[in-house]
C-alpha cells in the first residue's frame, strides 16, 4: 500500500530533454557582482539613543518648570491670604472708626462743636434751605 507506484503512473512518460550544448549554456551565465557588506546598526542605535535622552531631558525640564511653578503658585497663595487678612483688619477699624459716637469724640478732640442750626444748602441758587433749631 504505498504511494510510491501511484506517483510513478501519475507522471506522463515524457522524451528526456535533449542535451544543451555549451553555448546555450553561456547564456545564462553572467558576472555577479561582490556581496554587499551589512551596514552598521551603530549610527541607528546612537540616533535612538539620542531621542531617547533629549526626551527624557525634555521630561527632565519640564516636571522642574512645573515645581517651580508650583512653588511660585503657593508663596501667590500665602501672599494673597495675607493680603485678604490686611483688608479684613482695615474694614473692621474702618467701620469701629465709622460708628457716631467714635465720630462724635474725634470731632470734639479737633475742637468742633455740634451745629446750633441745621440747614440745607442749594448749590443751584446759594441758598440756605430750611433753616432750623438743633435738636
Amino acid at each position: 500500500m504505498s504511494a510510491a507506484p501511484l506517483r510513478a503512473a501519475a507522471r506522463p512518460l515524457t522524451a528526456a530533454p535533449a542535451p544543451r550544448t555549451s553555448e546555450q549554456r553561456r547564456e545564462h551565465l553572467r558576472a555577479v557582482s561582490a556581496p554587499q557588506r551589512s551596514r552598521s546598526i551603530a549610527p541607528f542605535a546612537a540616533l535612538c539613543v539620542a531621542l531617547v535622552l533629549a526626551a527624557l531631558g525634555a521630561v527632565l525640564v519640564l516636571n522642574t518648570s512645573m515645581a517651580e511653578g508650583s512653588y511660585e503658585q503657593r508663596s501667590l497663595q500665602i501672599e494673597i491670604a495675607d493680603l485678604h487678612q490686611q483688608r479684613a483688619a482695615a474694614l473692621t477699624q474702618l467701620e469701629a472708626n465709622a460708628a457716631p459716637g467714635k465720630l462724635a469724640a474725634a470731632a470734639t478732640a479737633l475742637g468742633m462743636e455740634p451745629a446750633k442750626q441745621i440747614g440745607f444748602v442749594s448749590l443751584e441758587n446759594d441758598q440756605i434751605l430750611d433753616a432750623g433749631v438743633a435738636p
